[in-house]
Order: C-alpha cells, then structure tokens, then sequence
C-alpha cells in the first residue's frame, strides 16, 4: 500500500472519529518520514557497509546500534554467521536502525 493510500485511510478514520486529530497527526507524520527520499540512499549505504566491512559491524554503527556493533567486531561478525543473517535481512528489507524502523529499500 503506498504513503498516500494509508494516509487517505487515516483521513477515513479521523473523519469516522475512530482516531483522535493527535494520533492522525503522529501517524500521518511517521508515514511520511518514513518514505523520505534519504531512506533509499540510506539503504544502500548499509547494504555496502555490510557486503564490504560487515565483519567489523560497521553497518551496524551506521544505523546507531552500537552496543551490537561492537559486538560484531570482537567477534569477527560472529564469525560470520550474523554478518550473513544480518545480510539477508538487509536485502530483504527487514534490518532496522537503533528506533526500530525498518531500512527498506523504497
């Protein structure tokens, strides 16, 4: 469903008084942070830094998830196990950054 499908489905359920305006709002601002133009770029540059210095975890302190980071470079991307998974998740658009938002390829 695209950002201006969901949006006119957000304004059927404000008209419906099923959401309040705040909650409109917030959802109505989250879709459209959430298709901006960076998202792409933003996905492949995680994609290369994963494909090219994913041992060291570098995509991962690229989305802020530095704790994990880390953790992947002491452990050589475990080994490469999670480099691997996190690649699939990667590609398959279901990585996300340190707020739970998911880096998928617009």
């Amino acid at each position: 469903m695209s950002t201006a499908d969901e949006i006119k489905k957000l304004n059927e359920l404000l008209r419906d008084k099923i959401i309040s305006q705040e909650e409109f709002d917030l959802q109505k601002e989250k879709l459209l942070n959430s298709s901006s133009p960076g998202s792409d770029s933003q996905w492949v540059v995680t994609l290369l830094l994963a494909f090219l210095l994913g041992v060291i975890g570098a995509h991962r302190f690229y989305v802020g998830k530095t704790g994990t980071g880390i953790l992947m470079l002491l452990t050589f991307g475990g080994i490469g196990i999670w480099l691997l998974i996190d690649l699939i998740l990667i590609v398959t658009g279901q990585f996300t950054n340190k707020d739970g938002e998911k880096i998928a390829r617009i």
